[in-house]
């Protein structure tokens, strides 16, 4: 599902009417506001849905498969959703 597809949908499932644009609009901002409580916290639960969480990559070193030469990369950090049981 693209976000296009899930603000049609949010307009299909909000109580009253609303336009496209502002369905948009208060999507962004829940993500905007799902990111920032990620960065402060770590982590988010939301109850019978789920839990986003930052995970730290550690540093690795591949060998590109063509010349055999060994690169490395670097750590990094990626959001990560675990599902609840609950959800199926």
């Amino acid at each position: 599902m693209n976000k296009k597809e899930l603000t049609k949908l949010y307009i299909k499932l909000s109580l009253c009417p609303i336009s496209q644009n502002k369905a948009k609009e208060e999507i962004e901002k829940f993500f905007e506001t799902l990111k920032e409580a990620i960065v402060i916290d770590g982590k988010v639960k939301f109850p019978k849905i789920g839990t986003f969480e930052i995970l730290s990559k550690q540093p690795r070193v591949i060998s590109n498969p063509v010349t055999r030469e060994l690169m490395t990369i670097y750590p990094k950090k990626i959001i990560k959703f675990r599902a609840s049981k609950k959800i199926k």
